[in-house]
C-alpha cells in the first residue's frame, strides 16, 4: 500500500468514527489522521451504523476526497436514497432527495460502466420518484452488464408487478429463479403474482419455498402468515 493510500484510509477511518459519534460535518473534514492506517475497515458496514444524515455527511466529504472512485458515488447515493426513504411519501424535499440519489449513482455508472449494483439502485430511485420509464431502462441496463444479477431482475419484476402487468412480472422472477433457485425474494414475489393470478395453489408452494428457503427473514417470517402481504414484495436496496 502506498503512502497516498495509507492516508487516504486513515482519513476515512477517522471521519467515519467521527460521524459515527455523532458529530458535525465541519468536525468530520477537520478529522485528524491518527497515526497507525490500515486500509482493512468495511465502510458499508460503517455506514449503515449511521443515521441517514450522518451517512450524507460522511459521503460528501470521502467524495471530495477522492470524486473518481465510482464505489464512493455508489455509497453516496445509497445515502440519500436512505434519508429520502425515511420521509412521508408526500414531503416536498423527497424527490429532492431521490433526485440526488440518482444523480449520484449517474456518476458511479459513469466511471464504471459495468457496475450493476448502480444501475439497480438508479432504477429503484427513479421507480420512487415515479419514473417508471427510466427506472425501467436503468434496470434493463443493469441486467445487460450482468445478465446473473438476480435483484435486477426482481426489481423489474416489480416494476411490472406494480404496473398490473403480471405475466411479464412473473418473466423476470422466473428468469431470476433460474439464476438462484433458492432467491426468497423471487419465490415471495413470484407467489403474489400466482395469488394476484387467483393461482393459489401456485403462490402457496412459493411461499413454502421462501419459508424453506430463509425462514428466520422478513420475507420468511412474512411468508408464514395465513395471508402474506404485498409490503414486502419490494426488492431492497443493493448496497
Amino acid at each position: 500500500m502506498n503512502s497516498r493510500t495509507m492516508i487516504r484510509a486513515a482519513l476515512v477511518v477517522a471521519l467515519l468514527c467521527a460521524a459515527a459519534a455523532g458529530c458535525k460535518k465541519e468536525a468530520a473534514e477537520k478529522a485528524a489522521v491518527p497515526p497507525a492506517a490500515t486500509g482493512g475497515n468495511d465502510l458499508a458496514t460503517r455506514l449503515n451504523a449511521m443515521d441517514p444524515q450522518a451517512q450524507i455527511d460522511t459521503m460528501r466529504t470521502l467524495v471530495k476526497m477522492d470524486s473518481t472512485d465510482a464505489q464512493m458515488h455508489f455509497y453516496a447515493g445509497n445515502a440519500y436514497y436512505s434519508f429520502a426513504s425515511g420521509l412521508e411519501a408526500s414531503a416536498p424535499n423527497r424527490s429532492a432527495y431521490l433526485d440526488s440519489a440518482a444523480t449520484c449513482y449517474h456518476r458511479a455508472v459513469a466511471i464504471d460502466s459495468t457496475m450493476s449494483k448502480a444501475w439497480v439502485n438508479l432504477g429503484l430511485a427513479y421507480e420512487d420518484d415515479n419514473k417508471p420509464a427510466d427506472a425501467q431502462k436503468a434496470l434493463e441496463t443493469a441486467i445487460a452488464v450482468n445478465p446473473k444479477d438476480v435483484l435486477a431482475y426482481c426489481h423489474l419484476g416489480y416494476l411490472y408487478h406494480a404496473n398490473g402487468n403480471l405475466s411479464k412480472a412473473m418473466d423476470e422472477y422466473k428468469q431470476a429463479l433460474a439464476i438462484d433457485p433458492n432467491s426468497a425474494q423471487a419465490h415471495y414475489n413470484l407467489g403474489l403474482a400466482f395469488a394476484e393470478s387467483k393461482i393459489f395453489g401456485e403462490a402457496v408452494r412459493e411461499w413454502e419455498l421462501v419459508i424453506k428457503a430463509d425462514p428466520n427473514s422478513d420475507l420468511g417470517k412474512t411468508a408464514s402468515r395465513p395471508i402474506p402481504t404485498a409490503t414486502s414484495a419490494r426488492p431492497r436496496l443493493k448496497t
